[in-house]
């Protein structure tokens, strides 16, 4: 009996991971996530935990600052 679970998990878990190629974002739909890559960063602004207004340029530091845009794909 639990040879059988077993057997049915690992073939549920391999036929997902083959359905994983067929995945893909419509190249027109990917391509409006935000900017493109070394385009300049819009004009952003937060409170941070304190409440103190944060923009990109105080977050900067000596070294610049790093910002990453995560795109990803509407599953």
């Amino acid at each position: 009996m639990k040879l059988g679970r077993y057997l049915r998990r690992s073939l549920f878990a391999v036929a997902l991971a083959g359905m994983t190629q067929f995945a893909v974002a419509d190249s027109e739909y990917a391509a409006a996530w935000g900017p493109s890559v070394g385009s300049m960063a819009p004009l952003l602004s937060a409170n941070d935990q304190a409440g103190n207004l944060q923009t990109l340029e105080t977050l900067r530091g000596s070294n610049g600052l790093l910002f990453v845009f995560n795109r990803s794909v509407d599953w």
